[in-house]
């Protein structure tokens, strides 16, 4: 009989209804066509009145029939679904009323099943195929086998319209399909890349950009500045205004970044109140010029009404001394949290304090007695950081911002069995771990574990805790970080602690 052409499945469930009542003006349109290639055959086969009422039901009835019930169905699609079997069953019935005329019976049968395979796929047109059988078995049961294939010039004539709209039909529905699924194709790759809140970039997709970046600096040597920036007391404001007046700030903030930056800096949620900033071909010197009118900024336009919120910036500048990525991230949020100790609402960039004394300057006498590793590229300032500190015989280590090991004493070195190619404190746990010497990890999973060390040393840069030795002896654990990195210090104890002050989770470092 007749066909129904519509659109591939595009929306989501929400969206069910406008599926079916796109369906509902397409299958009118093909069924009106149908019937003026199925009245053809009935004048050439001379078909009695009777025979006419089931085809003018089903073309000029059934449309508004199958969108009532697509309306009134918990499930639109699953509804359109069955009407489509329908169309099948009754093309079947129809086809045996036609006497099997040979063209109109092909064409009722292959646009059946080219809408079919639009609205669910080869599985529907099986069953669709199948429900067209079955019309044609009762057919025959009811009316009897006639079959008269050859048409005449006018059932010919009349099968035209179908052949020449039906793929305009299908062009201009497959059109817009194709226009729809580019738009969601944009909005989820939007939505793939950006923070939901802010609107920036998201943080892996930012993070994306900071690797392209620092690959372009590894290959054409081109400046660039890397900037972690925080919302002071972020936590205050949603204690003391709500979590949408947090959100406003958010936004507000983002907001700020898009109008004093350029276009081609790169701005991201980092995560929380925290954002990334990258700023392609710039220095140093003028990234500070740029935050400090941000500043200023914040001051001006007060991202809460009434109510003053500052932000803090870290900011590196990515050298040849930069080993990955990683460590450029690092670098940048220790300068964030040196901003945090200096008071807040401040910038603070690497390396801004100046060079170092000349070593005439600092006295043999004033050298620490500690062992430093081959890896250490500036012994002298290391010195300069450890003078006084008379921790001989504590175990203690210092590590740079990229968490690669600067200083570590004897004690340090044989509680944590650090060999000499060593480079990071990861490196230091994961051969510990393997030879069940130092800090006792009852998890499997090391990489897990440094992570959430990691994010504890970042979210507390001054701490202290009780740690679990594998040989049985018991620490407490002081971990400083600072602009040029983090120290750890162990002061022994002479029994664990008592069960009201045992951490809950003593095993697992931090």
């Amino acid at each position: 009989m007749a066909t129904v052409t519509r659109e591939p499945s595009l929306e989501a469930p929400q969206n069910h209804l406008g599926f079916a009542r796109r369906s509902y003006f397409s299958r009118m349109a093909g069924l009106a066509l149908g019937f003026v290639m199925t009245s053809a055959v009935f004048i050439q086969n001379a078909a009695p009145a009777w025979m006419w009422i089931g085809p003018a039901l089903h073309c000029f009835v059934g449309p508004h029939v199958a969108w009532w019930l697509a309306r009134r169905a918990a499930n639109p699609r699953e509804a359109e679904r069955r009407n489509l079997l329908a169309d099948h069953f009754l093309g079947g019935v129809w086809i045996v009323l036609m006497q099997f005329n040979l063209l109109p019976s092909v064409l009722a049968v292959s646009l059946l099943s080219m809408d079919t395979m639009a609205g669910g796929g080869v599985r529907l047109v099986v069953r669709g195929l199948a429900f067209q059988l079955v019309g044609v078995l009762l057919g025959v049961a009811f009316w009897g086998l006639h079959v008269q294939p050859d048409a005449v010039r006018w059932t010919v004539l009349a099968c035209l319209p179908l052949l020449v709209c039906q793929p305009i039909l299908i062009s201009h529905i497959a059109r817009k399909a194709i226009h729809r699924l580019k738009q969601q194709s944009r909005a989820l790759e939007h939505q793939s890349q950006h923070d939901g809140l802010s609107g920036l970039y998201n943080r892996s997709h930012w993070e994306q950009l900071v690797r392209a970046e620092f690959a372009r600096f590894r290959r054409q040597g081109e400046p660039a500045v890397l900037v972690m920036a925080d919302l002071d007391h972020f936590k205050r404001i949603n204690d003391l205004h709500g979590h949408a007046a947090g959100d406003q700030a958010i936004c507000r903030f983002a907001s700020a970044l898009q109008r004093v930056l350029r276009e081609t800096d790169v701005c991201g949620r980092y995560g929380g109140e925290e954002f990334g900033v990258l700023l392609p071909m710039t220095s140093a010197a003028a990234a500070q010029e740029v935050l400090d009118r941000l500043r200023r900024d914040l001051h001006d336009q007060q991202l809460l009404d009434g109510t003053l919120v500052t932000a803090s910036f870290g900011v590196a500048e990515l050298t040849a001394d930069v080993p990955n990525v990683e460590a450029w991230l690092r670098l940048a949020d220790q300068m964030l949290y040196r901003a945090k100790h200096r008071g807040r609402d401040c910038v603070v960039v690497l390396g801004e304090e100046g060079a170092t004394q000349p070593d005439a300057l600092v006295s043999a006498s004033a050298r620490p007695s500690y062992s430093t590793p081959a890896l250490i590229t500036d012994p002298l300032r290391v010195s300069q950081l450890l003078i006084g500190l008379d921790i001989s015989e504590a175990p203690f280590a210092l590590f740079d911002p990229s968490d690669r090991l600067a200083v570590a004493n004897p004690a340090f070195i044989s509680l944590y069995a650090v060999q000499n190619d060593t480079v990071s404190f990861a490196d230091i746990v994961r051969h510990s771990h393997a030879q069940q010497v130092g800090p006792r990890i009852t998890t499997n999973d090391i990489e897990a574990w440094l992570r959430a060390a990691d994010g504890k040393r970042r979210s507390q840069p001054q701490r202290n805790f009780v740690v679990d030795m594998v040989d049985g002896r018991w620490f407490h654990l002081f971990e400083t970080s600072y602009s040029d990195g983090w120290l750890m210090l162990l002061l022994f104890e002479t029994s664990p602690p008592t069960a009201s002050v045992q951490p809950a989770a003593a095993t697992v470092l931090g």
